[in-house]
């Protein structure tokens, strides 16, 4: 990968780490901060999609890394996603549950600098609301491998500072 197209690259974690899995975007961003060291910025969230817009902007690249519920994934599945992959949505939405497509749409008619690049890395997991600071064993058992290979994806090898 081109160091020009590191520049300028926000590492965004999502989650809560007091909701057990829901905290695993917190956790695998970290990891990936250490892996890739000032190839990015680090932030780490707990908010809603609205506040996104002041986050991401003036970003060129933003790489999210969050929890996700399915009820046709297992545990431990991992996804990577553009934004313009991501559904539209539908039904009521007020500022607090926007989806992620609608906050790039809003920040595009407000005339927000927003990134060219966004790319969203996923870890599927069971339940994201029983309080705990523990995750779950199928999501515990692969999140580092999973943050390892955000990093190798998103930064290439030549940026990743793994330890022996």
């Amino acid at each position: 990968m081109a160091e020009s197209s590191l520049s300028n690259t926000l590492i965004l974690g999502l989650g809560n780490d007091i909701l057990s899995d829901d905290g695993v975007g917190l956790l695998a961003a970290r990891r990936v901060a250490e892996l890739v060291g000032d190839a990015a910025e680090v932030v780490e969230a707990s908010v809603a999609t609205i506040d996104l817009l002041s986050i991401m902007s003036g970003y060129d690249r933003v790489v999210i890394i969050d929890a996700f519920l399915s009820p046709d994934l297992p545990a431990g599945s991992q996804i990577r996603a553009a934004a313009e992959d991501l559904p539209k949505g539908f039904g009521y939405r007020s500022f607090h549950t926007l989806t992620f497509s609608e906050v790039l749409d809003l920040a595009d008619w407000l005339g927000v600098s927003m990134p060219t690049e966004v790319v969203i890395h996923g870890l599927a997991v069971d339940e994201t609301t029983t309080f705990g600071e523990t995750l779950s064993p199928a999501v515990a058992e692969v999140w580092a491998q999973w943050a390892e290979e955000i990093a190798r994806i998103e930064f290439g090898p030549e940026h990743v500072e793994m330890s022996p």
